[in-house]
């Protein structure tokens, strides 16, 4: 093996340690940023998910990207491993591409991007979904394979709904969930009396 491919082996375990040693989101994309390790990075992004792609160089994050724990993005196949194995060739190489992710875009827990997606602005990808397609700006996708189910700014809407009563109780980012249900708790006691 060259020394090229075992300093980016003991490169790919390091990066990948260090990343399980972090726990915040943001500290996590700092790292990201700081040492280069995704092709592009943005201002104010968040990456709670402890996998990084096998080739990060392929990721594009525009601004304000989020994703959430468990999160894949893949940028590659190994269907190739299985042609050359199956025939004894080397004769199969394997398919590729960039991942783009655009501005205000938020990716759910578990949810995988698939090599050569582009999602656009204003998108929400939901928990779980396997995006194999572009993403149209504006939408929130979600499913197997990820079909577009709503609207970002539909989102939005219900989100500022939810928040209200909790605004009105005096709670602004950040604050916690266990504050949030504190809230919720004394409120319920108070409207039962």
């Amino acid at each position: 093996m060259s020394p090229y491919k075992v300093f980016d082996k003991f490169r790919r375990y390091w990066r990948q340690i260090r990343l399980l040693s972090i726990r915040d989101g943001w500290k996590k994309m700092a790292y990201i940023k700081k040492h280069r390790i995704f092709a592009e990075v943005g201002k104010d992004c968040y990456y709670q998910s402890n996998i990084l792609p096998a080739e990060p160089f392929l990721v594009y994050f525009h601004d304000n990207v989020a994703v959430s724990a468990g999160a894949r993005i893949v940028t590659h196949s190994a269907l190739n491993t299985v042609f050359n194995h199956e025939e004894h060739t080397d004769q199969y190489l394997t398919r590729f591409g960039k991942v783009e992710v655009g501005s205000n875009v938020y990716i759910g827990a578990d949810a995988i991007i698939n090599y050569g997606v582009t999602i656009g602005d204003n998108c929400i990808v939901a928990a779980g979904a396997i995006v194999t397609k572009d993403v149209p700006s504006g939408s929130v996708v979600a499913g197997v394979p990820a079909k577009v189910i709503g609207s970002y700014e539909a989102s939005k809407q219900k989100l500022r709904d939810f928040s209200e009563p909790y605004l009105k109780m005096g709670l602004r980012e950040p604050c916690t969930v266990e504050e949030m249900a504190r809230c919720a708790e004394v409120n319920e006691i108070n409207a039962e009396r």
